[in-house]
């Protein structure tokens, strides 16, 4: 295996095979004169909930559904979930070093324009029950929707990607929006403590600069008026792999909204847990991208935070 290879190709081929039950199709719709793309999976009985899952740089709607197994999710909990597709396997997080922030797209207006066709189109959307979120480049991005898009999405979820110190500058929400993030402390490819974006990959999504897990928390913490210091409390550990998992929740967040951190000591640069059936696999994606935590099942602790948050 060359040893540069993206963090969503290596982790969509670590990821097992996922049972369909609803019905999912690729959509086409057009943004800034592009032709673009993206799967919806639609449970039986959809309830009007929405959730959109951002791949990671390099991947693709079908490797993240992979990853994160939210059709199964979706088709328990009747929510519609939607996996848009990257120009070139990318998303424009704000950094300005991806394929997508240097043709000049408006990432922000596609995932808005999404949300508007499933609406008008297909499936009625509660407005109030619209979600985002998603891994490394699409975790960067899930946190600019946060900034520029937070009358659309009542609360977003970024995994293994903090926010882009370009977009941290400029970042002001026009409303509230609750925030669940989930890192490794280990990871190898988006810094814990903030920096370059790549370490261990050169991908379509690799360069730039994000915040420390930490500065993203402070932010997200002020825009919602939370308290100063939040609980951090120890979840138990399933299974004894290296890592262990700390929630850190604000309290006292304005207009009823939330933010709450993931911290998984031991965790890498991956979607916690690991569902691949295959050793081999699996000790190539750890060698390069770390370990995936198996004492946090982040899909579920991710959905479990979003039907919570109702925008009011």
């Amino acid at each position: 295996m060359k040893p540069y290879l993206c963090a969503a190709v290596v982790a969509a081929l670590a990821s097992g095979a996922v049972a369909q039950q609803g019905a999912r199709a690729m959509r086409t719709i057009s943004s800034q004169g592009r032709t673009r793309n993206y799967l919806l999976h639609v449970p039986a009985s959809p309830n009007g909930a929405l959730v959109l899952v951002f791949h990671g740089g390099g991947g693709s709607p079908f490797d993240i559904e992979s990853q994160t197994h939210f059709d199964d999710l979706s088709d328990r909990e009747h929510f519609l979930v939607a996996y848009p597709e990257g120009f070139e396997r990318s998303w424009a997080d704000g950094r300005g070093t991806t394929k997508a922030d240097r043709e000049g797209l408006d990432d922000v207006a596609l995932a808005k324009a999404i949300v508007s066709d499933i609406a008008t189109t297909t499936h009625a959307v509660d407005r109030a029950r619209v979600y985002a979120t998603g891994p490394s480049n699409g975790g960067i991005f899930t946190n600019r929707l946060g900034c520029d898009a937070a009358d659309v999405f009542a609360a977003i979820a970024p995994v293994i990607g903090t926010l882009a110190e370009k977009m941290a500058l400029r970042c002001r929400p026009a409303a509230r929006v609750s925030v669940v993030g989930v890192q490794g402390v280990a990871d190898p490819v988006v810094p814990f403590d903030g920096g370059e974006v790549g370490g261990t990959i050169e991908a379509v999504a690799a360069g730039g600069r994000v915040q420390s897990s930490r500065a993203t928390q402070e932010l997200w913490r002020t825009v919602d008026g939370c308290g100063p210091t939040p609980t951090s409390t120890p979840l138990p550990a399933r299974v004894d792999d290296g890592t262990s998992v700390t929630k850190r929740a604000y309290s006292g967040c304005r207009d009823a909204t939330d933010v709450v951190w993931y911290e998984i000591a031991g965790g890498g640069h991956r979607w916690p847990p690991n569902h691949s059936p295959r050793p081999m696999v699996e000790r190539a994606a750890a060698h390069l991208l770390g370990s995936a935590s198996q004492n946090i099942d982040a899909s579920a602790v991710i959905w479990s935070f979003f039907a919570a948050h109702t925008r009011k």
